[in-house]
């Protein structure tokens, strides 16, 4: 059986060869990803993010040719006393290198997550590092009242996340300069509304169900099945551990487009599929290891 529990003893891994990839275009990583970006079996962009201890580190890699690539992103957690709220500072690792200063100044800096000063929602926004700091993505969880938690235990994480709809985002890596103004005129358009908060556009769009009408996709986690006292969803072999971590992310359709999951203590799979982005595949990410 090739599921695996959310919550409580992990099924058996039966989806070995599925963790291997062959040769793959490794999209940018601000790039929606090809056709040929995809594992032939999974049908996703499969990468490891990797958890450094305790120190509010974290590493994002491609994983092709059976293994993984050089470190792509680094993120980096700001401590409380820098930051009013949570905030995570990335970096474009193989522009930088794994030893260079994460610093906003540094030339590999790329952007920021960033949690609402109201620690009592779960809204995350995703920024680039342009002047502008233009949203790529916003990121929001459903947190039970702590009542609740206490009478039903720790229940599956729900979240929703909107990104833009755009089928070119390459604000970094892409050489094409129609390509560059075009997909900056999706995220403007997609940020541009009189009377919403300039810092929460995009978490307003998906709140007010106007993403529609700005070239914007929203999707949610996919819900778990519970069966014989677990919550069980099916990760393609991808997923080992058992954690309140894991989730899958799917659109209207019920197609999934993102999933994230453990497979050692400080390992985790995530797979991505168009609209999403590197950059903000990693973004959902990081919100799970901040609640």
């Amino acid at each position: 059986m090739d599921e695996i529990q959310r919550i409580g003893i992990p099924a058996g891994n039966d989806g070995e060869n599925k963790n291997k990839t062959t040769s793959a275009i490794v999209p940018g990583l601000f790039s929606v990803p090809c056709q040929e970006s995809y594992h032939p079996s999974t049908g996703f962009v499969q990468c490891l993010v990797t958890r450094i201890g305790q120190n509010g580190r974290y590493l994002f890699a491609f994983q092709v040719d059976g293994g993984e690539q050089a470190v792509s992103i680094i993120a980096n957690k700001l401590s409380e006393k820098s930051s009013r709220t949570s905030n995570y500072h990335l970096f474009d690792a193989l522009r930088g290198g794994m030893d260079a200063k994460l610093s906003k100044k540094a030339g590999h800096y790329i952007g920021k997550l960033r949690r609402d000063k109201d620690q009592s929602v779960g809204c995350y926004t995703l920024y680039t590092s342009s002047r502008e700091k233009e949203q790529v993505a916003g990121y929001v969880y459903d947190i039970p009242a702590l009542g609740q938690q206490i009478k039903d235990g720790q229940p599956p994480r729900k979240m929703q996340a909107v990104v833009p709809k755009s089928t070119s985002l390459s604000l970094s890596s892409s050489n094409n300069d129609e390509t560059k103004a075009s997909t900056r005129d999706t995220i403007k358009h997609s940020n541009a509304n009189e009377g919403v908060s300039h810092n929460n556009r995009l978490i307003e769009h998906l709140h007010n169900g106007t993403w529609k009408h700005h070239k914007l996709l929203a999707v949610q986690t996919k819900p778990p099945v519970y069966s014989a006292g677990q919550y069980r969803l099916n990760f393609q072999g991808r997923v080992l551990v058992a954690s309140v971590k894991n989730m899958q992310l799917e659109n209207e359709q019920g197609e999934i487009l993102l999933q994230f999951g453990k497979v050692s203590q400080n390992s985790f799979h995530l797979d991505y599929k168009a609209p999403f982005t590197a950059f903000s595949a990693f973004g959902a990410a990081l919100c799970q290891f901040d609640l």
